[in-house]
């Protein structure tokens, strides 16, 4: 295909996408948490809100967690999940920390990541599937997590405060 011809390709998909609004994210911290003799598993939850008319299939999740501006996790998930018209829909993200990465006390986090859709429509479907055009939205929380209370075999109450 000729640049003139992919530019065409592209400002068509720039089209259709303004079709439809783009859902909007905000992330909330697990009340609870699992632990083994290796690692603690903390909970955080995306919570993705469509305010238009038409139906999104949720794709992949990737995301990043720091703890004192070290990365700690960097994972990838299926969303599993379609973002229904004029509602919300929760993604729950577990995120394992090994012991030596857990602070003893308490410590700066962010979670941060992107949350992929799928546009309505065969050709929209086949877009994504291509690589060629894949929307997102972005998410991001930083608060305070304090590792004092966790310990390994146990299932506890994380301490998570946000920003």
């Amino acid at each position: 295909m000729n640049v003139r011809g992919s530019l065409a390709l592209l400002a068509c998909v720039a089209c259709l996408g303004a079709c439809v609004a783009r859902p909007t994210t905000r992330v909330e911290p697990g009340e609870a948490a699992q632990t083994s003799d290796e690692a603690v598993v903390l909970f955080y939850t995306v919570v993705a809100t469509n305010r238009g008319e038409t139906e999104l299939p949720l794709r992949m999740v990737d995301y990043t967690l720091e703890i004192d501006g070290r990365r700690v996790f960097q994972g990838r998930r299926s969303a599993e999940a379609t973002l229904s018209r004029q509602n919300e829909q929760q993604v729950e993200l577990p995120v394992p920390v090994r012991w030596s990465d857990m602070p003893l006390g308490e410590a700066r986090y962010r979670l941060y990541g992107t949350l992929g859709y799928t546009l309505p429509g065969i050709f929209m479907r086949a877009m994504f599937e291509a690589g060629v055009y894949r929307p997102s939205v972005r998410f991001e929380v930083e608060g305070t997590l304090d590792g004092s209370g966790l310990r390994p075999g146990e299932d506890v109450r994380a301490a998570h405060q946000t920003k």
